[in-house]
């Protein structure tokens, strides 16, 4: 989105768009109604979606559960003590309350009758302390944040050294509609007659009283200011000032200035006190109010494209082009020793400015039909253009190779000295050449190079950067060689490059940010975030050593480094809108004479090269503490718990031009700091006293001096304390000594049992021996001396005895086996709602092979918080799948969990073969099922026809189950 403010030529040259925020940002709503700083430099903006709370990088919205009576918020006031007041829509207004991070309803407890805020209010803040919100019937005011009791008018009161008087306006109905304004104090009222109704015009006027002026507005763009004078028989002084269109509203942005907006989304701004018209705010948006911050930046609410912000530059910048009739997207420039600047555009278009001169534009597009101009310099007094159909002089005559073939696909040349020109391109034979610059003829240079994006020259050689990698040309001996072979630059695509009075090669690459080369040596890799992934990142060189510049698409960065024999160094300060460029997108750069020359998408600029930024000190400010996942309010010290461990943090870097990056922290003892990811702190504390420093870090790297400091006492835990230390030192040393005792007692009476199972074992096994293994290795010796006798005699007899040996040694080993077993016996001896409820359905009913469907919408986890509920939940659905299963003889199940109209519902439906409602007995799940749900205060009803299926329909009431506690 392209936004056009337009101001008076006083403001012009400092205030530039920096930035529009809408809700891909974070607002609520792109309409967005008013806005206002706080005393810590917050931003409150309010909007039909609810009020939000800005601190230049994160949003915090606010809305009915945060205490917002309604999401449609009208107007923000910041009273003269610092309270934030809201005006909502026909809810009537509420404050902010800080320790509770919610907004308060003043009249929550008082006997104002809702009917009278129904009836749309506006807001004062008063000059003794304290608001005053009205309408039609009445005024609400309220001190140190309660309902007071006042006269009627209060906002029309002006103390007085002679006491109070009120300015108001009032339409009197006679002989037509007639305005008149008063003037009232304790003795008489004055009336003055402002306007009247003519013709078929509709009359419609409103006032508000701003300081000690009455300021009535008539729809028909005219403004009347009163001012009481000390001329009785003259009590007004009435000054009138036209406005062009119908007002709206008036209100004060500052102690200089008020504004009026309009039925045309234009405001009108005024001097307070000459009531002179200063300046217009307009555009392409509906402007609904404007604020001006305490760095003079200018905060515009539209109606649908959200906050604009129009900011103060930090720096001069100037076009030496203006208002010119070519298009402005400029793609290159050069600047000559006098001054002379040469910019080209993309469209084939050379805008030439030679100093004390008017500017002269040339063309290239009828010679060949060149559309971007990709570069321009100057030597032997002529003017070279390189674009992709070749190299141009004078703006009339092609380069030609050899004397006869054109150049084409030219991207970029360098100055190698006074007559030669270095030029590089794409072609199949070589993309490097050397061009005369008196006979205005090319040659190819030997170097089999296809793709060149840029070139620097340093005596002799020639730095050439490719798409594959970084390489030297060596002009005199003819020779190219790579840089940087067996370095991270091997294969990388080349950028740009630099070269410095130090002697320092720096080479942009197109995904590995900046390498800082020292004699073709590697000496900084410069990788940080701001210089990577910059495919149209550009250097430039200062003629001072400890400069260079860098392009982006994101601005441009000054880089400022030192080097010396032990360390490299460097700090890189960005500038882009914030600081005042009239755009990001910047094409090409070029430094001549102490200043800077940018080419960027709408236009050519110029800015000194010694430019300082200055260092935001921003400040760091808690605005949301939970301590073990629950929160508690804002303090800047903590007594916890000795079972209150976990804490998170969460931090606000307050400053509008959304300079902050990221925030830095330290713990006890740490000397160096730790980075905080994002804008939250997550910690868990041991027992005892901790401090916490926190401060925010800048864009640009640089730490701020603000500090916030917090407190953590955790209290130690009883049993880490010297009384129960003792007390357990005490009790254990007695126990010990009993323990002893008691062990050498039962080690004694184990020793003496140990003696008797030994001696009990040892007769066991010597009966078992005895009978069994005795008597059977009695009888192998028996056969063995028959076997003996009968092998030669009687061998069939002899093999029976031997066969009966093997049977009862087999016997034997069985028995010792047994034995041995008997002496050695072996020895063995948090899911979410919906994980759950779709874990349990997958189970039971894929493994009953039932098909099914879970639907359960984003929202349902976040909503069931209270503990109750989310057991009910989960157990109301699994009775229920399991009568499907017992009961209903489906083949499909589908289960439903959503929100709608303030209530949880869970259905649940099934084809079975359905019940007659009536007839049906109640069992435990039912039973089950409808005590869960009236736990909730739900509602249970059950569908089901035979032969249709059977629907179950639970509701549960959000305010019921959302509730933590």
């Amino acid at each position: 989105m392209v936004c056009v403010c337009t101001f008076t030529a006083a403001f012009t040259q400092t205030l530039r768009l920096f930035k529009s925020f809408s809700i891909k940002d974070g607002l609520p709503s792109n309409l967005v109604y008013s806005c206002v700083q706080d005393d810590k430099g917050f931003l409150w903006i309010t909007t039909d979606n609810g009020v939000s709370r800005f601190d230049g990088k994160y949003f915090k919205n606010y809305s009915l559960t945060d205490g917002v009576p309604d999401n449609d918020v009208l107007e923000v006031v910041k009273e003269k003590d610092g309270t934030i007041w809201i005006n909502t829509f026909k809810q009537g207004p509420c404050y902010y309350d800080e320790k509770t991070d919610r907004f308060i309803d003043p009249l929550k407890n008082s006997d104002v009758q809702r009917s009278f805020v129904k009836l749309v209010l506006s807001s004062k803040v008063l000059d003794e302390g304290g608001v005053v919100f009205f309408n039609g019937n009445g005024e609400l005011v309220f001190k140190n944040k309660k309902l007071v009791q006042y006269a009627h008018k209060i906002n029309n009161r002006i103390n007085g050294p002679a006491g109070p008087y009120w300015m108001y306006s009032d339409l009197l109905i006679k002989d037509g509609k007639k305005e008149y304004a008063y003037l009232k104090t304790k003795d008489r009222t004055d009336s003055l007659f402002l306007f009247e109704k003519k013709g078929a015009q509709p009359l419609y006027g409103f006032s508000m009283l701003l300081g000690n002026k009455l300021y009535v507005l008539k729809g028909d763009s005219t403004m009347y200011i009163l001012k009481r004078t000390a001329d009785s028989k003259k009590p007004f002084q009435v000054t009138e000032r036209t406005i062009g269109a119908n007002p709206l509203l008036i209100r004060r942005s500052n102690n200089d200035e008020f504004l009026v907006s309009t039925t045309k989304g234009v405001i009108y701004v005024f001097d307070f006190e000459t009531d002179l018209f200063k300046y217009k705010i307009s555009g392409d948006f509906f402007a609904n109010s404007y604020f001006k911050d305490r760095e003079g930046n200018i905060w515009i609410a539209t109606v649908d494209k959200g906050l604009l912000l129009f900011g103060n530059s930090n720096i001069t910048i100037k076009k030496p082009f203006p208002g010119l009739s070519i298009k402005n997207s400029f793609r290159s420039l050069f600047v000559e020793k006098d001054g002379a600047v040469y910019g080209g555009n993309n469209y084939g278009d050379i805008a030439e400015l030679f100093p004390g001169r008017t500017v002269r534009i040339r063309n290239i597009s009828s010679y060949g039909n060149a559309t971007k101009v990709l570069g321009i310099l100057t030597a032997q007094k002529k003017v070279f253009v390189f674009s992709d159909w070749g190299c141009m002089v004078n703006y009339k005559r092609f380069i030609r190779l050899n004397g006869s073939e054109g150049l084409t696909n030219l991207k970029r040349g360098i100055l190698f000295n006074d007559s030669i020109i270095i030029a590089a391109g794409v072609s199949q034979l070589g993309g490097l050449y050397k061009i005369n610059a008196v006979t205005e003829y090319a040659t190819r240079l030997n170097v089999p190079l296809l793709r060149i994006s840029s070139l620097e020259s340093q005596g002799k050689i020639i730095y050439v950067g490719t798409t594959e990698g970084l390489f030297q040309y060596d002009y005199e001996i003819n020779r190219l060689s790579e840089i940087g072979a067996a370095t991270p630059l091997k294969g990388l695509r080349v950028l740009s490059m630099a070269i410095t009075p130090d002697g320092l090669l720096w080479v942009s690459t197109a995904s590995s940010g900046i390498f800082v080369l020292k004699q073709n040596q590697i000496l900084y890799h410069i990788n940080e975030n701001q210089f990577l992934n910059y495919p149209g990142m550009k250097l430039q060189a200062f003629d001072k050593t400890g400069y260079v510049w860098a392009i982006t698409r994101k601005g441009i960065i000054c880089i400022k480094y030192k080097n010396d024999d032990t360390a490299f160094s460097y700090n890189a300060i960005s500038i882009n809108q914030r600081e005042g460029l009239t755009t990001n997108l910047i094409n090409d750069i070029f430094y001549r004479n102490d200043s800077v020359y940018l080419a960027t998408e709408n236009g050519i600029a110029v800015m000194p090269a010694d430019i300082k930024t200055p260092v935001p000190d921003i400040k760091t400010y808690l605005v949301d503490v939970k301590i073990n996942q629950k929160a508690v309010p804002v303090a800047a010290a903590y007594q916890l718990a000795s079972s209150q461990g976990t804490v998170t943090l969460t931090f606000s870097g307050v400053n509008l031009q959304g300079m902050l990056d990221h925030f830095v922290y330290w713990l006890d003892e740490d000397t160096v700091p730790n980075e905080i990811i994002g804008n939250t702190l997550n910690l868990q504390l041991e027992a005892g006293r901790h401090k916490i420093k926190v401060r925010a870090v800048d864009i640009n790297k640089q730490v701020s001096n603000s500090e916030l400091t917090l407190i953590f006492d955790r209290e130690i835990p009883y049993y880490k304390r010297w009384w129960f230390i003792f007390l357990v030192a005490t009790l254990l040393s007695g126990l010990i000594l009993f323990l002893f005792y008691k062990v050498k007692i039962i080690k004694q009476k184990r020793n003496y049992e140990q003696q008797q199972k030994i001696e009990n074992e040892r007769n066991r096994i010597t009966e078992d021996l005895h009978d069994d293994i005795g008597s059977s290795l009695s009888s192998l010796r028996v056969y063995s001396d028959v076997a003996g006798k009968l092998i030669e005699k009687d061998a069939e007899k002899a093999r029976y005895l031997l066969d009966q040996i093997s049977a009862n040694t087999s016997r034997i080993m069985e028995d010792i086996g047994d034995i041995i077993w008997s002496l050695r016996p072996d020895k063995h001896n948090l899911f979410s709602i919906d994980s759950r409820i779709k874990n349990f359905v997958s189970e039971v009913l894929g493994n009953k092979e039932i098909d099914y469907s879970i639907n359960i919408e984003p929202g349902v986890n976040e909503t069931i918080q209270h503990i109750t509920a989310r057991k009910n939940v989960v157990l109301i659905v699994k009775e229920a799948i399991n009568n499907v299963v017992k009961y209903s003889n489906a083949s499909h199940v589908t289960v439903h969990l959503y929100i709608k109209d303030g209530a949880l519902a869970i259905e649940i439906t099934d084809n079975g073969k359905g019940f007659n409602e009536k007839e049906v007995k109640t069992g435990n799940g039912l039973r089950n099922m409808k005590k869960r749900t009236n736990e909730l205060n739900g509602s249970f009803t059950l569908f089901s026809k035979p032969g249709n299926g059977t629907r179950l329909l639970v509701k549960l009431p959000v305010t019921n189950i959302s509730d933590k506690r």
